[in-house]
């Protein structure tokens, strides 16, 4: 029967199979669909039509984590010619995720090319059952290795929270939260912890990923706040997107109480109840440091007069009770937020926020100087303390401790070499004139008041020349508004351009003087860092445990607890790196709109650096192309020589956050190791200056497709620069198939 089996019978049977099947060609490492049956495109969502217009693209449907496993059985077939079985997951039509299972083997090889026969297969549904297992598994044994604690398993597709309570004998009570996040999401008024488990479930539900967080609710129990740790860990199906998010949750409050109590012990003296020294100096530099130009604070230093011969005379036990006594009355002037400290036996400080204005320093000085007077005995045996008190204003006199500190000491030195007690303000008349000057600006200020940094760095690009005391500026911008404490911008020379380092501290967090060498410090751990390859995107660092020995070891030297780091690109490779430092030890986290805004300020900066290494003319035209930034399509511009991405509109940055400007264009959009085989730009005819050209493409990063229309926005003999734009058609496409 089979000799009367003819090439037509046997194709009409392989396209009435329900199994996929398709022909490969490879030749000179190009590869290319020969043939697929409609069973293959079937489980695509094409038609056989639709199918063969798209064949040669269909390597673009898989999903880009699994395309190596996809060249590496085409590499073993050639090689053994052998089989191979792999599962992958591809993108179908309508933009859903479908595991299918391939078996491939040689067909044949002759000098021309060789052509590989692959068979595959449906997994979808047995990838669903695996994964539902795989998360019941994770959530048993968790149940097996907890005890006192509650367990979490928050189904994402129903929306519902279930809260088990476990303990040796089992389980003791079971919690359900139906609409969890639809509900948390609609409350009107949140609290801290609310938004900050929002947060985290929210991150956790778009990757695969481990959380911990601290944090004082009720919402846990109910009643009173009390301090939680909650460890989380989200669980991806087989469609790529998270399922589960499970977690534990332990209650730490009494370790909290005592944790608090025991660190407050240690910043206080004994004495006075105040900040001692050296928790003084750290609470007033975490305020400087947070601190910008319009904010208006005094550092009031107190000198007891004559406190150390009252001692030596009526004895150190009456003494401390005298001081006891002023402190007090002087504490109940100030507010909590103020800063009161002792700095030594009879110096005293008070740190005011926000004072409003100068005039107001006259009543808080005349206050402690009447709590400092203290009269004993009379006549002859009388004895009088006093208290000189000295005054400086941030920001006119000083943006740091030391400054602020040295000009106080100054003020009261003033009144010490006249004999006089009271109060002096370190340069009044210099203060008053500032102020009035700043009372002039205000109108100006307020006009653009509410522009961000984002508007205000896209005009600085528009408008000015490159300048390093410029970007500098910019960097003291970005992590005042974003709470960090050091920042640095890093960036690699070569045979026509020097090395860049700018660096910006927040008064307080200067180098210590044996790693005053900062260049060469930065310089060392940034190309250690690439050589660790740890510099292949944006990312944040918060624990030393999680980082190699030599990085961990130099954010400790530095004091950073929390680092950040964000690769500058140059034609393909790494350049340099932006690196800010968070140092006063506290939870840092960056919401997830900080953090796309962050990001999105961090390339504009880019821009703006890497503008003096085009032409001039190349540099305007790139800078016209953020006209491009607010429009509804994906725009970006493109080095036709190199493959370097240029530019990237607003739009496609918010589709694509981890996009970096200064990679390879076909690496950091397309995900590949090789410029894409439809590449828009090559088609561009370079001898004419209006050439243009369109073409529909798969973009597996975005999940859609794209009408891509490709054209010049600088094309001279040196260089060329091509603009992209593509617009999403997705919709327009599944409706000529049908699929709508």
């Amino acid at each position: 029967m089979a000799n009367n089996l003819d090439n037509k019978t046997i194709c009409e049977m392989m396209e009435n199979l329900l199994t996929g099947v398709a022909f490969l060609g490879l030749q000179e490492d190009k590869l290319e669909f020969l043939y697929m049956n409609r069973g293959g495109f079937r489980m695509l969502g094409y038609t056989p039509a639709t199918g063969y217009k798209y064949l040669n693209n269909l390597v673009s449907l898989i999903l880009d984590d699994d395309k190596p496993k996809f060249w590496q059985a085409i590499e073993d077939v050639l090689k053994d010619d052998g089989a191979v079985d792999l599962e992958m997951r591809t993108v179908t039509a309508n933009g859903n995720l479908r595991w299918l299972q391939i078996r491939g083997n040689l067909y044949e090889r002759t000098e021309e090319r060789a052509v590989i026969l692959c068979v595959f297969l449906d997994a979808t549904d047995r990838k669903f059952v695996e994964n539902e297992l795989q998360a019941q598994s994770e959530w048993y044994q968790m149940l097996l290795k907890t005890e006192g604690e509650i367990l979490a398993d928050y189904n994402a597709k129903t929306d519902v929270l279930n809260l088990k309570t476990a303990s040796a004998y089992g389980m003791e009570s079971t919690r359900i939260e139906d609409k969890f996040i639809s509900k948390m999401q609609a409350k009107p008024r949140k609290s801290a912890a609310e938004k900050r488990i929002l947060e985290i479930m929210e991150e956790a539900l778009k990757t695969p990923r481990v959380d911990m967080i601290e944090l004082k609710t009720n919402m846990i129990k109910g009643g009173e706040d009390r301090w939680y740790r909650i460890h989380t860990s989200s669980i991806a199906g087989v469609d790529g997107y998270v399922t589960h998010v499970v977690g534990k949750v332990t209650d730490i409050h009494e370790n909290k109480l005592l944790q608090e109590e025991l660190r407050g012990r240690e910043k206080l003296d004994t004495l006075t109840g105040w900040y001692n020294a050296e928790a003084t100096r750290e609470q007033v530099n975490q305020i400087l440091g947070t601190s910008g130009n319009r904010d208006f604070h005094a550092l009031i230093l107190i000198d007891i007069s004559d406190f150390r011969i009252l001692g030596e005379s009526l004895g150190e036990e009456l003494g401390n009770r005298i001081l006891k006594d002023i402190t007090q009355k002087i504490s109940k002037g100030f507010k909590r937020s103020d800063i009161l400290g002792r700095l030594g036996e009879d110096e005293l400080i008070v740190f005011v926020q926000n004072i409003g204005s100068v005039h107001n320093l006259d009543a808080m000085a005349s206050m402690i100087c009447r709590c400092a007077e203290v009269k004993l005995g009379t006549g002859e045996d009388g004895f009088t303390l006093s208290g000189r008190v000295g005054i400086s204003v941030y920001p006119h006199q000083g943006d740091n401790w030391s400054e602020l500190y040295m000009r106080a000491e100054k003020a009261i030195n003033s009144l010490k070499g006249s004999g006089k007690s009271g109060y002096h303000i370190y340069d009044l008349s210099g203060i008053l004139t500032k102020e009035n000057a700043e009372l002039e600006k205000q109108q100006i200020y307020d006009a653009d008041a509410e522009e961000n940094l984002e508007h205000m760095f896209e005009r600085i690009i528009r408008e000015e020349n490159y300048n390093e005391n410029l970007t500098r500026a910019m960097l003291k911008m970005v992590i005042r508004n974003f709470g960090f404490q050091k920042a640095c911008l890093s960036m690699e020379g070569n045979d026509e351009r020097p090395p860049l380092e700018l660096r910006y501290f927040n008064p307080g967090y200067e180098p210590r003087e044996e790693f005053s060498n900062i260049d060469e410090e930065t310089h060392k751990w940034v190309s250690y860092l690439k050589r660790k390859d740890m510099l292949n995107g944006f990312q944040i660092i918060h624990n030393y445990d999680d980082v190699p020995e030599e990085l961990s070891s130099y954010m400790i030297r530095n004091r950073i607890h929390t680092l950040l780091i964000q690769p500058m690109m140059l034609k393909g490779e790494v350049a340099g790196a932006f690196l800010m430092g968070e140092c006063t030890g506290r939870e840092w986290h960056l919401h997830a709109s900080e953090e796309k805004e962050l990001k999105r300020i961090l390339q504009l900066i880019q821009m703006y650096v890497l503008a003096n290494e085009r032409s001039q003319s190349g540099r305007e035209r790139l800078l016209d192309v953020a006209l491009l930034d607010n429009f509804d399509s994906y725009v970006m511009a493109v080095d036709y020589d190199t493959y370097e991405l240029c530019f990237a509109n607003r739009k496609l940055l918010d589709a694509l956050p981890d996009l970096q400007l200064g990679d390879f264009c076909y690496r950091t959009y397309g995900k590949q190791d090789r410029p894409c085989e439809s590449c828009v730009m090559r088609k561009l005819d370079r001898n004419d200056p209006h050439a243009k050209w369109s073409e529909e493409w798969f973009s597996s990063s975005l999940r859609s497709w794209l009408k891509v229309h490709g054209s010049w926005m600088q094309n001279s003999a040196d260089s060329a620069t091509c603009v992209l734009n593509s617009m999403d058609i997705s919709e327009y496409f599944l409706g000529d198939m049908g699929l709508k």
